[in-house]
């Protein structure tokens, strides 16, 4: 009997089930909005939209911070072993340990542009990316800070404007990094 690819695994219903659980637990509940207090609703729901776009800054900084550990590593191993064989390595794993975890964002990018140039706008990007997280991840109030303002290129980040334009700038980071030439990878 073949399964219609419409339906879900049970693994799969048991993620489902388990992430409706994590979002009540962390009021993440949108759905249920009307189950709150009347007046609560709306800082709740202007607390969960706060919440899931600081979620997806995060994220991106952390994948940009990998790209860039990426680079890094190409550059002081090569491309000839996978990063699971490295990974099996005592010097693949310290350089790790103490250089890749050490280092801050701005410092990953600094040195990459070391190795090879990165085009000014991806590298722009990247500085206001550092800036925004550091004022969502260091501030409850980051609309109160005077550098790390909850912005990105003039909009609000907790709008839907603003998170738009964010993501789509994040998009032509990962093509960058994503879409290197060989003749571009041989440099690293």
């Amino acid at each position: 009997m073949a399964q219609n690819s419409d339906q879900l695994t049970r693994y799969q219903r048991q993620l489902l089930q388990e992430i409706e659980q994590i979002a009540s637990i962390v009021k993440l509940d949108y759905q249920e909005a009307s189950a709150y207090e009347p007046d609560a609703r709306t800082p709740v729901l202007e607390l969960m939209r706060r919440k899931l776009v600081i979620c997806e800054v995060v994220t991106r900084y952390t994948l940009v911070d990998e790209y860039l550990n990426v680079r890094l590593c190409h550059f002081f191993f090569g491309r000839k072993r996978s990063f699971i064989r490295l990974w099996k390595t005592k010097r693949f794993k310290l350089f790790n340990h103490h250089v890749l975890e050490e280092l801050p964002l701005m410092a990953k990018l600094r040195f990459a542009k070391s190795i090879a140039p990165i085009p000014k706008s991806v590298a722009a990007d990247i500085e206001r990316l550092n800036s925004l997280r550091n004022g969502l991840a260091h501030a409850f109030f980051p609309e109160n800070l005077r550098k790390s303002r909850p912005e990105w290129k003039g909009k609000k980040i907790f709008t839907l404007e603003g998170l738009q334009l964010f993501l789509d700038d994040m998009a032509k980071i990962a093509a960058y990094f994503v879409r290197l030439s060989p003749e571009e990878l041989d440099v690293l």
